[in-house]
């Protein structure tokens, strides 16, 4: 999809989530041959978001918009920091964790909620890896698209329901030569958590769905070294294990992702590519 194609999109979402549209998370038809690309890349979509963020509900809306677009290429984590994470309704559960405030200063200088860092470019305008716009956000989705990927990476995992033990493995190839450091990135996600959610014109959306928040970064949060260059096919491999904890809410496997990413150093920071699968 042509950037000037989502335009009519994209405003009639952020119409329904500037006025007061109970019901803004409805279901968006896109044209169903916009909604594949023969793209090799897959795309890390970092949200930053939060339950008491009021602006937030129409960037969650477009960062949906494009992530059915493209099924099969963006991946998005919902990044609750502390800034705007409480929750809305006090005594509901806390999406906020440590890990995400950990991506937030990893990243560094950021202006407002909602933003979102797109496979961490950095924007020397902005001197930030973080986007500000949500209108602007599928323009870099796309221009990321049409980058053929310097490696692939494969996942899978094994979940005992038993012991909750969960086994990640991960497969990075390298598709030509690269000349720099890369680092392996590994984390979980839940979706379908209910919880309330602060909004500019509706005041407060009861009972609201929050989808792919992180819970747990696996890797460290500049990501785990594999190699400071590799050759044209060379493979590494890497596992992590993890016991996902007894919680009513929070560690549904049922309704967790792993993700796994592959980036450049903890300066440049650069996603390179990105894989994810089902907990179960």
């Amino acid at each position: 999809m042509k950037f000037n194609q989502a335009i009519p999109i994209l405003l009639s979402l952020l119409l329904c989530g500037f006025t007061a549209c109970k019901d803004w998370e409805q279901t968006v038809e896109l044209p169903t041959n916009n909604n594949s690309t023969d793209s090799k890349r897959v795309v890390v979509m970092e949200e930053f978001t939060g339950a008491s963020c009021v602006n937030c509900p129409a960037g969650i809306a477009i960062s949906n918009a494009i992530a059915e677009t493209y099924p099969d290429n963006v991946i998005l984590i919902g990044v609750h920091s502390k800034f705007l994470g409480a929750p809305a309704t006090k005594g509901q559960v806390d999406l906020r964790t440590s890990d995400a405030q950990a991506i937030e200063d990893f990243l560094g200088s950021w202006l407002a909620k909602p933003e979102a860092a797109i496979n961490r470019l950095y924007q020397t305008a902005g001197q930030s890896f973080r986007i500000g716009n949500p209108d602007s956000w599928k323009s870099f989705v796309d221009a990321e698209l049409k980058k053929s990927p310097e490696v692939d990476i494969k996942i899978k995992s094994r979940f005992d329901e038993a012991t909750r033990l969960l086994q990640v493995d991960l497969t990075v190839t390298a598709l030509k030569q690269i000349d720099h450091a890369i680092h392996l990135h590994c984390g979980i996600t839940q979706s379908g958590i209910i919880a309330d959610q602060l909004d500019n014109q509706t005041g407060k959306l009861v009972g609201f769905e929050h989808n792919h928040v992180l819970l747990k970064l696996l890797s460290a949060v500049s990501g785990d070294p594999l190699a400071t260059s590799a050759n044209t096919q060379q493979t590494f491999t890497k596992s992590y294990q993890f016991t996902l904890p007894q919680d009513s809410i929070l560690w549904n496997a049922a309704h967790c992702d792993v993700f796994g990413y592959v980036s450049q150093d903890a300066t440049a920071k650069y996603i390179l590519q990105g894989a994810e699968t089902k907990i179960q």
